[in-house]
């Protein structure tokens, strides 16, 4: 096919053209297959290019890049190597090489084509940071500090760059270099009182305490509110022997309603580490969290760490569900919070509490079928069917990368519950249809759909076919072996049925042990009766059916007491 395409397009070269127009024409006609998506015709048309001129960078690139896209990559590689061995003086393939060694984590020569790169494009600063992570992460100090210098060269000093050379001089331990380069970022911005912090913190990392403090103490003459500085100092106090002012100091910061959220969070993050290693002063962690937060909270960030430290610290779920409402209080579309409250809420129960969270949830974040899916299962736990159906038939309207497969399967499946309760039957099949191709083994649809198919005699094959894969899947769930069983006796299959109604209503239990049993409902056991009734065995079966019916849970049908009465089946 490609050959025949090839031809067509050569039939449509003009005769007695030169060598680089048919090239010309013939890389156009390449250029359209590849942004077309023709990557066969394309590539042929490249191929022949090479015929013309072996050694086109052009086209050598555009085939590299079509063997890539096809995950030949070996070939596509060698291919964009030879493109730019023949035209070295442009950036732009060298750049689309580096790309290609870094995403394949070559970094020897990922550094070889960005050293090139930076040679003909001197002014990429960027370029150059990536020279020196590639540097640093191979432990070439010498060469990352160069690319550093080349960086600062550009774009001048700034506190990042200081902090990044102090950190490699350091490693290459030439000290006195290390800090003069401090003292240089000092000089350079002389009212950035930062950078004077910078260097204090890097005095007091490596021990030297008396130049951290007069350097804490010339800031504090000028900027003594600076956030850095506060934080900066509690370090140095928590650095000293007696401990004692780096106590007062952040006590006095925790109850200053002045000291903002970063500061006291920063403070906390430090007293919690503290308190994990020592249990003793969980107490004074939560006082302390008592005292920020008696001033009122312009964000969540605090009552965030709070509940972060209380979930770990295994406090009472009763403290974690009050340090979250708090959140939502400040920020009532905490996804976290909210988050963690929702499983706490569900593990209780609390279906009122599930309901409220979940429709300030959608309110939010509408397209979040989780929300929709517990506003349904809260609603349905209440009773309140018609407004279940509606929040699961808004939830499994939502299309995206994100929906959860299970999640729609079991909306669709419970929204097939409440249709056929409603007698509203093929709605109710056309729901487990829809679960079903979310979730082909949700056992819970197919067990109610084949249950549902049986009690009105439709499909029996289609019906046994899904119970049985209920049994297969969970061999001791009751609830599926009844289905089975029922569906086999609807077949009229009826000593099959009795194998498996017997793993439900064993034939050895007697009356206490039938009525004691809260899983066993009595339409299951009329059901067990039923099927003994029609193997043969009527005494068992009229035995059966008055359990049945003693057990008055509302479950068993309208003709029991006439099969108890008349001694036989009905159907």
């Amino acid at each position: 096919m490609w050959r025949a395409f090839l031809f067509a397009v050569l039939a449509s070269v003009p005769l007695f053209v030169g060598a680089q127009t048919k090239l010309d024409y013939f890389y156009t006609e390449a250029e359209k297959c590849r942004l077309s998506g023709d990557y066969a015709s394309a590539m042929e048309l490249y191929r022949h290019c090479l015929d013309i001129q072996k050694d086109s960078p052009s086209v050598l690139f555009n085939l590299g890049v079509s063997y890539m896209h096809l995950r030949e990559d070996s070939l596509g590689l060698s291919l964009l190597r030879q493109a730019a061995e023949k035209e070295p003086g442009n950036p732009w393939l060298y750049d689309y090489l580096a790309a290609i060694y870094l995403e394949n984590n070559d970094v020897a020569n990922s550094i070889k084509a960005l050293e090139h790169l930076a040679s003909l494009q001197t002014k990429r600063s960027d370029v150059l940071s990536q020279l020196f992570s590639l540097y640093k992460s191979v432990g070439n100090t010498d060469a990352a500090l160069a690319s550093l210098s080349r960086i600062e060269t550009l774009e001048g000093k700034s506190p990042q760059l200081a902090i990044q050379k102090f950190s490699l001089l350091m490693d290459l331990e030439r000290s006195d270099e290390a800090f003069a380069e401090l003292k240089k970022l000092c000089e350079e911005f002389p009212y950035d009182q930062n950078c004077k912090l910078i260097m204090a913190n890097q005095y007091l990392l490596y021990g030297d305490t008396l130049q951290a403090k007069a350097l804490y103490d010339e800031v504090a003459r000028i900027e003594p509110s600076n956030i850095n500085l506060q934080l900066s100092l509690v370090a140095y106090y928590k650095a000293q022997p007696d401990k004692s002012r780096y106590y007062l100091m952040r006590d006095s910061l925790l109850s200053s309603p002045s000291s903002s959220s970063q500061l006291c969070g920063a403070l906390m993050a430090d007293y919690i580490m503290e308190a994990q290693a020592d249990s003793t002063l969980h107490q004074g962690v939560l006082k302390a969290f008592d005292r920020i937060l008696a001033t009122p909270q312009k964000n969540a960030d605090i009552l965030e760490l709070k509940a972060a430290y209380l979930i770990k610290s295994k406090a009472s779920d009763k403290e974690i569900e009050q340090a979250l409402k708090d959140i939502l209080q400040v920020e009532p579309d905490d996804r976290m919070a909210m988050a963690q409250l929702m499983q706490y809420y569900v593990s209780e129960s609390d279906f009122r509490a599930v309901e409220n969270l979940c429709r300030q949830g959608v309110n939010y974040y509408p397209d979040n079928l989780t929300y929709h899916f517990y506003l349904g299962l809260s609603l349905y736990q209440q009773s309140r069917k018609a407004e279940a159906i509606e929040a699961f038939s808004q939830g499994v309207r939502i299309k995206g990368d994100n929906v959860n497969p299970d999640e729609v399967s079991e909306m669709f499946s419970i929204l097939g519950d409440l249709y056929y309760e409603q007698g509203r039957a093929q709605d109710a099949f056309a729901a487990y249809d829809s679960s079903l191709v979310y979730k082909e083994d949700n056992l819970s649809c197919l067990n109610n759909y084949a249950y549902y198919l049986s009690l009105r005699n439709e499909r029996l094959e289609q019906a046994e076919e899904m119970s049985y894969r209920t049994v297969k899947n969970e061999p001791s769930n009751r609830t599926y072996l009844d289905t089975y069983a029922w569906i086999l006796f609807q077949k009229k299959d009826y000593n099959e049925a009795r194998i498996y109604i017997d793993r439900v209503v064993s034939p050895e239990s007697d009356e206490d042990e039938l009525m004691n049993n809260k899983d066993l409902q009595g339409n299951v056991i009329e059901h067990a009766g039923d099927i003994y009734y029609m193997t043969g065995d009527r005494q068992t079966a009229v035995w059966l059916w008055n359990i049945a019916l003693q057990k008055a849970d509302g479950s068993t049908t309208e003709k029991l007491p006439k099969k108890i009465r008349k001694k036989k089946y009905i159907k």
